[in-house]
Formats: structure tokens, sequence, C-alpha cells
């Protein structure tokens, strides 16, 4: 019986390092590249991604899709539901291996939304609208990545999209007044570009905010890309270019 407790004192102790080492990997696990777009993987045909993600609609988008057609890209748009928003998303296959998946969103409340330019009220109230939507859906993008891939924080270029109205909204505090007189000026204002990106090992995901008010412009992106499958589409880039020599 004694050496039953010193065996199990040594292995309580012993164990603590062990656990530790679980959680870590456990932590680690959590955060792990996506590997795919919803339940489609990276490398799988399109035939296989189509039916992975459900897609009642599947339209080839190839011709004039921007790619050399020496490097066979083939491209379709589905609509898909991310995160409880609609959204229009473009899939990407080399040589029909699936590498990437780009989200655009849209929010036809916001371009047809029913305002007056010349007026400060409506302005502000178009303007509003347009900022409680954005980081509404912003917050939950951000909410459902961390769910699924972990609490791995983005690296930015320019503005976090979280705070992309801070510049807008610190010209209407300071201008106000002046703005009630000029409504046309601060509906030109109303401007907001952001991004952030993941960077996994093998995968990277980007989302973007691009937003100009007086162009009728709301693009939101999320894409999801292999990082190994993307080095090889650009591999086939240079070689094209170097024949061209």
């Amino acid at each position: 019986m004694r050496r039953f407790r010193t065996d199990w004192a040594v292995w309580r102790t012993g164990s603590l390092p062990v656990l530790a080492a679980l959680l870590v990997a456990l932590s680690v696990r959590a955060q792990t590249d996506p590997e795919g777009f919803q339940s489609a993987l990276f490398g799988e045909g399109s035939a296989a991604v189509k039916g992975a993600v459900g897609a009642k609609q599947w339209v080839n988008t190839s011709k004039g899709n921007g790619f050399p057609p020496a490097l066979n890209i083939t491209t379709y748009d589905a609509p898909v539901e991310i995160a409880g928003y609609p959204a229009k998303v473009t899939f990407f296959f080399c040589n029909d291996t699936f590498f990437q998946a780009t989200a655009r969103f849209q929010f036809p409340k916001l371009v047809n939304f029913d305002f007056n330019y010349n007026v400060f009220r409506s302005v502000d109230e178009y303007y509003r609208a347009i900022r409680d939507q954005s980081l509404t859906f912003t917050y939950d993008i951000f909410s459902l990545l961390e769910k699924k891939y972990g609490k791995k924080e983005p690296v930015f270029e320019g503005l976090d999209p979280r705070k992309v109205f801070q510049t807008t909204d610190s010209y209407v505090l300071h201008e106000r007044w002046n703005l009630r007189y000029h409504p046309y000026d601060y509906y030109k204002k109303i401007v907001a570009a952001a991004y952030a990106r993941w960077n996994f090992p093998k995968t990277r995901i980007t989302f973007s905010v691009n937003i100009s008010a007086a162009d009728k412009r709301f693009d939101y992106l999320l894409s999801l890309t292999s990082l190994d499958l993307e080095r090889r589409v650009n591999r086939g880039k240079d070689e094209l270019r170097y024949k061209g020599l």
C-alpha cells in the first residue's frame, strides 16, 4: 500500500508538466490551419467542393477571371451564408484543384438608402446606418473566426477593421457645427478602409472593408487561401513571364 502511495505521488507530481504540455498542445490545435472553406478542403476537385458547400447555384465564371489561360484557372460563383450573412463566394481551382475562396458580402440597403445628402440630419442618419451595419458585421466575422480557428490575433495593414470609423468619427465630432451648413461635405467624408490578415502555417485568411458612400461602394471581402497551392500558381505565373523574356 505504501508503495502504491509512493508511485501515485510520483505520478501526480510528474503529471504536472505532462498536463501543461497537453494544454499547450490543445491550444495549438485550436489555432491550426483552416485547411479549406466551410466543409470543402483545399486540394479537392470542383465537384467535391460544390457538394461539400451544398451549393444550389454553381456558375462557371472562368471567362475573364484575370488569369492567363495557360494556367488553367477555373472559377465558380455560388451563394453561401457566412455568420448569418448572405455572400457570393468565388471558388478558385488550378487544374481542378481547390486553392482559394473569396466571399463578397453585399448590403443593398446601404446602397439604396433613402436620404437627402443636402440635409444634415439625413446624412447623419445615413452615416450611423453605415457605421452600425459595418461594425456589427465586422465583429460577427471576427467572432466566427475566433470560434473556428482560435484566439489568434491578425496583423493589420492600415486600420483594424474594428476601428475603421475612428477617423470619420473624429472628423464629425470636430466639424459637427460646420457640417450642419455643409452636409454634402459630410457625405463625401463617409470613407473607410481597413485590412486584416491571419497567418497560419499553411493558410492565409484576409478580411477587408472598403467604403465610399459618395461612390456607393461598400466592399466587404473575406478570403481563405492555401499557401502551398498558391505558391504553385505563382510559380506557373513566373514560368509564363520567363517565356516572354
